[in-house]
């Protein structure tokens, strides 16, 4: 009798290991919550030869794939929440009270990510030439920074997790002003309400949090608008919330949120999805006027309002962004919106954009290790570097000139800031059409203090069909 219950046991403990591989042939997992692709089936051989990493790459996709794995997942995850009180995913921070957090916030809530001054600096340049490029088109620029949860909501965080003194939020929204950029303070515009207007399980504000927004957008542009304020609405709980999603993908607490009984007038001209959409346009006949909006998921519940109260209205997820859009479309309004916790997205990449001319600089050459990279990018030739450490202070300005081998005659061009983990630099493109063709000389120009030094040179050949030669 024993050694039947012993082989039994056995039996019971193989199936539980052995049924979510064997299961994968009848309940395979094709889908995740979680921001991450889903491994592929290896290849045994690729071009190099054999696959040494097969095994390894076998058990990703197995991990990724295993029968019933968001069951599987969610399991672990409610058992660890409730017994342990941590979470079963690096990507969300269990908060009390129910509340979940995004960990990619954690670098701004603890301040441990603040920008260098010459970070501080080049993210004020590239949004001063942003705001630049807009307005030569004769559009009005605003930018709009939603601020993370936990910036607003902070008191449902972990003890463990202590709040910095300060954000990269904090000390850039005030240098912003000082040049002069149109940036809207949506934090203060949210402490200011004593109603909660972020989802407790989601990482974004919710369609009142979304309408704050879209009514101190409004009244920044001082543009008469519908206030929403005696508009009936609804509160129906059916919003599933992302940061839920990825913790919990089988057990969703759907939460309650607000559905206004509106008879809207805008319609989508393009075919779309959802508001996530890459790409969308509107049109309202009965409103006059055009935005150009380049926002991210925060923009998904603010769409609504903003295409209701404007004749046409474009909206980009793409990145980087392409501001040729703003020449193409001629709209009254260019809004950013960038969430805080992404804040470096301005200076890891250059829009594109046709950067606008300066007076030419005389200079001394100079012998750097400045790296320079040029190369045909669609009509576009795309130029980048890293700038020699020595010649880069917090103020140092990037110029890159164009010589006509020819004729000599030069043409000098503004850059976008860049700083990543390789170093500090330089990042612009310049319209085929405004190239000689023929062989031109490239030269960065570094303007360290009031010396200005060529700090990097390359010849090359352009032709505008087929690019450099």
């Amino acid at each position: 009798m024993k050694r039947k219950k012993y082989i039994g046991y056995i039996l019971i403990v193989w199936a539980v290991l052995i049924f979510p591989f064997a299961g994968m042939a009848f309940w395979p997992s094709n889908e995740t919550t979680e921001n991450a692709e889903l491994a592929l089936w290896p290849r045994l051989k690729t071009e190099e030869g054999w696959n040494k990493e097969y095994l390894s790459q076998m058990g990703a996709y197995f991990e990724d794939h295993f029968a019933l794995r968001q069951y599987w997942v969610t399991a672990n995850a409610l058992l660890r929440s409730s017994i342990f009180h941590t979470s079963a995913t690096d990507q969300v921070v269990l908060g009390t009270e129910d509340w979940l957090y995004y960990s990619g916030t954690l670098a701004d809530y603890q301040g441990t990510n603040l920008f260098s001054d010459r970070q501080m600096f080049a993210l004020a340049h590239n949004l001063k030439l942003i705001q630049e490029l807009a307005e030569v088109q004769g559009s009005r620029f605003y930018l709009m920074i939603p601020p993370n949860k936990n910036t607003l909501y902070g008191e449902n965080m972990p003890e463990h997790f202590l709040e910095g003194e300060t954000s990269n939020l904090d000390q850039i929204l005030p240098l912003l002003r000082q040049e002069g950029i149109s940036c809207l303070d949506l934090e203060a515009a949210f402490l200011e309400e004593e109603e909660t207007l972020y989802f407790a399980r989601d990482s974004h504000w919710n369609n009142k949090g979304a309408l704050l927004v879209y009514r101190v957008l409004m009244e920044q542009m001082e543009r008469a608008h519908e206030t929403f304020r005696n508009v009936p609405y609804e509160t129906r709980q059916e919003h599933s919330g992302d940061l839920d999603e990825m913790l919990f993908p089988k057990a969703v607490e759907l939460e309650n949120d607000i559905f206004y009984d509106y008879d809207w007038k805008f319609s989508y001209v393009n075919e779309v999805t959802d508001n996530m959409d890459s790409w969308i346009e509107t049109e309202n006949p009965q409103k006059e006027g055009s935005i150009l909006m380049y926002r991210d998921s925060f923009g998904e519940s603010l769409l609504p309002f903003v295409a209701e109260n404007f004749g046409k209205g474009y909206f980009s997820r793409l990145v980087p962004y392409n501001l040729t859009q703003i020449e193409q479309y001629r709209p009254d309004v260019v809004v950013i919106e960038k969430v805080e916790r992404n804040l470096d997205d301005f200076i890891s990449e250059a829009p594109i954009a046709e950067c606008p001319q300066r007076e030419n600089i005389t200079a001394p050459e100079a012998k750097t290790e400045t790296t320079l990279l040029a190369e045909k990018a669609g009509s576009f030739l795309e130029v980048q570097g890293l700038l020699d450490e020595k010649y880069l202070d917090r103020e140092t300005e990037i110029y890159v000139s164009v010589r006509n081998e020819k004729t000599m005659e030069t043409k000098t061009y503004e850059t976008f800031y860049i700083s990543t983990a390789e170093g500090d630099g330089f990042h612009l493109y310049i319209k085929g059409g405004s190239l000689w063709e023929g062989d031109l000389l490239l030269n960065v120009i570094a303007v360290k203090g009031n010396q200005p030094f060529v700090v990097a040179s390359k010849e090359i050949t352009w032709k505008n069909e087929e690019g450099i030669q």
